[in-house]
């Protein structure tokens, strides 16, 4: 049975109040409270909840402890998600549902540009929920570091050689994979370039971050399995990465050499290295 949006929405807000339930419960959870697009209004039916646990310590290793065992108690799971040596889980249920559960405890619930947006308070023992989210409505997202701009170009170059690298040499599922990583990076740059700041959850999707510029690149660069497509594809991202590359080294001040950075991605963008058998 094909469930429509509106019961995907009920079923989603069924699931909420059954974890929130939960989590009140616990006599260790001092906070809890709903972030990302349902607080903010821009949700859709697919939209994910993404909740946020604050325990004492000693709570919130037990917590921790248990989180691929507690979404259990919530509704029909079907399957968690996780990083070992992080403090969140996602979780998906029946019928097409998801949660993201971040557990922290008062020491790391501090002030945060992330934290900025709209947010749904169900729980606050101490009133530090309260306070965290106030002092955080006016911080700014930080701009990145001149070294960490530098590392994501200089990956950025390497997808670039390596796409072509693999797409000559027929290994072309690794070639579709690294040409998705130069994409990835060339959006992070393109970010940082054009100083984009979010003012709504709705605002991190990574549709409302791209420029003029590298939108329609990035729509042509989806290509089939074929080498010749795979580098014709890389060599016109890398044209947008030559443009980019004097605007960084202005902006950020990098402790590189703008002439070499133009020259590893002219290699790809002018075609200078020979094709043909090898």
């Amino acid at each position: 049975m094909t469930l429509t949006h509106e019961e995907l929405r009920l079923a989603r807000e069924e699931l909420l109040d059954r974890t929130v339930s939960f989590f009140i419960e616990q006599p260790d959870a001092i906070g809890i409270f709903l972030a990302g697009s349902i607080p903010a209004g821009s949700a859709d039916a697919y939209s994910d909840i993404d909740l946020r646990v604050i325990a004492t310590p000693d709570g919130q290793k037990r917590l921790l402890a248990g989180r691929l065992e507690w979404p259990a108690h919530w509704g029909e799971l079907l399957f968690n998600e996780w990083l070992h040596g992080t403090k969140h889980c996602v979780s998906h249920f029946r019928p097409f549902l998801k949660i993201d559960v971040f557990y922290w405890e008062p020491a790391t619930f501090i002030p945060s540009p992330w934290l900025k947006f709209p947010a749904r308070v169900f729980l606050d023992r101490t009133g530090l929920v309260r306070e965290v989210l106030d002092r955080s409505a006016s911080l700014a997202f930080p701009p990145p570091s001149a070294d960490e701009v530098g590392r994501i170009l200089s990956k950025a170059l390497a997808a670039a050689h390596e796409t072509v690298r693999r797409a000559r040499r027929g290994e072309l599922f690794f070639a579709q994979n690294l040409l998705e990583e130069l994409r990835q990076y060339l959006m992070q740059l393109d970010t940082w370039m054009h100083r984009w700041e979010p003012e709504a959850p709705a605002d991190l999707k990574m549709d409302r971050r791209l420029s003029a510029m590298l939108r329609p690149a990035l729509e042509r660069s989806y290509v089939g399995l074929s080498a010749d497509a795979i580098e014709a594809a890389t060599v016109d991202l890398t044209e947008i990465l030559v443009r980019q590359i004097p605007g960084l080294h202005e902006q950020f001040k990098m402790d590189r050499s703008l002439s070499t950075d133009l020259h590893a991605a002219g290699l790809v963008r002018l075609r200078q290295i020979a094709s043909g058998p090898l």
